[in-house]
C-alpha cells in the first residue's frame, strides 16, 4: 500500500508568496511530502499558480462542502481560512485512506531540517501538537498571556496520521468550526484554535511535542536561543537543531519580528541570531514577489462587520436564491 505523506497549507492569493516561500523549503528539506496549496480565494488573474512550486493548488470549493458558502456569509478571512482546516484534512483521509500522514503548515513558516522525527512520532500517535511554552518561566512572560488568550498549542502547525482517533477529533473540531470559528476572546473562542485546548479531554493518542526547534515563534523567545554553526540554525544545544520557524506577524518592509504585539518588545535590533533569520526570510518573500503579491485584494465575499466596509452583497443574494444559504 502507499504511503501518503501530505504537508498543506491554507491561504487567500494575499498569502501566496509565503506560501511558495514555505513550498521552498519543503522540497529542500521534505522531499518526500507532498505539497498542496488549499487556495481559500478565488482565482486571480494576476496570479500564475503554476509558477508557486505546488504539487497541487487546490481551491476550497473543489471540496465540495455543501456547508462553505454558510460559512463564509459568517466568518471574515482570518476566521474562514482557519475554519476550512479540519475539512480540508477529511478530504485527504477520505481520498489517500490507510497509511497516510498529514502535515498543516501555516504559510508564514518556513523549514530548516528534515521531518524525519515527526514522521516517527507519528508512527507511534494519531496527533502531534506543538505547545506555545515547554518549560515553566521564572516570572510571567508574554507567551502565558499569549496562550490564555489564544489558546496553549499553536494550530499553524498539526500532525496526523490517518486512525480512528485522528479522524473522531477531526469530525469533532469540524463540526464546532462550521458555526464557532470566529475571533472572540471575550467568549473565549479564537478561530480553530482555542477549540484544541480541549481535545486532550476528549481524544487519546494525542502527543504534545516538546521539541524547541519546532514551531519557534515570538510567543516563545523567552526560552528558546537561537543560534547557528557549520550545519545551520539550533535552538539553545547544537544536539537540538531548529526543524521550523513561525514568522508569525512578521512584516518584511518593517523592524519588528512581529506587528501581533502592540509594543516595541520585539524590535529585531534587540535580537542576536534572529536578525540573521528575519532578514534572509524576508529577501526570500521579496524575491517570491511579496511586495506584489501581499497587495492583492481577495476575491473572495469575505464576510465584513458592517462598519462602513462594502460587502459584495450581490454574490450573496445570488447565493440565497440558490437557496445556499441559510440564516446565520
Amino acid at each position: 500500500m502507499q504511503n501518503h505523506r501530505i504537508i498543506f497549507t491554507l491561504c487567500s492569493n494575499n498569502y501566496l508568496a509565503h506560501a511558495k516561500t514555505l513550498g521552498d523549503s519543503i522540497k529542500e528539506h521534505a522531499p518526500e511530502c507532498k505539497f498542496i496549496i488549499g487556495l481559500v480565494d478565488d482565482w486571480d488573474d494576476e496570479v500564475d499558480y503554476q509558477s508557486l512550486g505546488a504539487d497541487e493548488v487546490l481551491k476550497f470549493d473543489q471540496l465540495g462542502v455543501e456547508a462553505f458558502p454558510e460559512m463564509l456569509a459568517r466568518y471574515n478571512i482570518i476566521e474562514f481560512n482557519t475554519a476550512v482546516k479540519p475539512y480540508y484534512i477529511e478530504y485527504f483521509f477520505n481520498k489517500h485512506g490507510e497509511d497516510t500522514k498529514v502535515y498543516y503548515i501555516d504559510p508564514d513558516i518556513k523549514l530548516y531540517h528534515s521531518l524525519d522525527s515527526l514522521h516517527e512520532h507519528l508512527d507511534q500517535y494519531p496527533i502531534i501538537l506543538t505547545p506555545n511554552l515547554t518549560v515553566t518561566p521564572q516570572g510571567v512572560v508574554t507567551g502565558e498571556l499569549a496562550s490564555l488568550r489564544h489558546g496553549m498549542f499553536n494550530l499553524g502547525f498539526i500532525g496526523l496520521k490517518h486512525s480512528n482517533q485522528s479522524k473522531n477529533f477531526v469530525h469533532w473540531w469540524r463540526d464546532r468550526l462550521r458555526s464557532h470559528c470566529k475571533i472572540d476572546k471575550g467568549r473565549g473562542i479564537f478561530v480553530d484554535q482555542k477549540w484544541v485546548d480541549l481535545a486532550p479531554l476528549f481524544f487519546k493518542g494525542i502527543y504534545t511535542l516538546k521539541h524547541q526547534g519546532c514551531n519557534m515563534a515570538w510567543w516563545n523567545f523567552s526560552e528558546r536561543d537561537l543560534k547557528k554553526d557549520q550545519k545551520g540554525y539550533y535552538v539553545n544545544n547544537a544536539d537540538q537543531r531548529l526543524i521550523f520557524f513561525h514568522f508569525s506577524g512578521f512584516d518584511p518592509n518593517g523592524n519588528q519580528t512581529t506587528v501581533r504585539m502592540n509594543n516595541h518588545s520585539f524590535k529585531l535590533e534587540d535580537y542576536g541570531e534572529l536578525k540573521g533569520i528575519f532578514k534572509d526570510y524576508s529577501a526570500e518573500l521579496k524575491a517570491n514577489d511579496y511586495d506584489a503579491i501581499s497587495k492583492l485584494v481577495p476575491k473572495l465575499a469575505f464576510y465584513k462587520e458592517p462598519n462602513g466596509m462594502t460587502i459584495k452583497i450581490k454574490r450573496r443574494l445570488g447565493w440565497i436564491k440558490k437557496g445556499l444559504l441559510g440564516k446565520v
